[in-house]
């Protein structure tokens, strides 16, 4: 397995300096958040939670990347 730790940050740094949008963006966030909260909520309430967000699941990190690239 290739090393991937994080990329996540690398990824956000990227986008930032070439103008593309990062993979991890505050809508993903929050989304993450909600789901949380929500399966917290559901458990201690014995029922299910109704999510309010939505987010864009962005495109995966392609394979084989260049040293130092993460744009092909």
């Amino acid at each position: 397995a290739e090393e991937s730790r994080s990329i996540g940050l690398a990824d956000m740094a990227y986008a930032l300096r070439t103008g593309r949008p990062h993979r991890a963006n505050g809508k993903m966030t929050y989304h993450a958040l909600e789901i949380m909260h929500a399966i917290h909520a559901a458990s201690n309430e014995g029922k299910s939670i109704e999510l309010s967000s939505t987010c864009e699941r962005p495109a995966p990190l392609p394979l084989g990347l260049p040293e130092g690239g993460l744009d092909t």
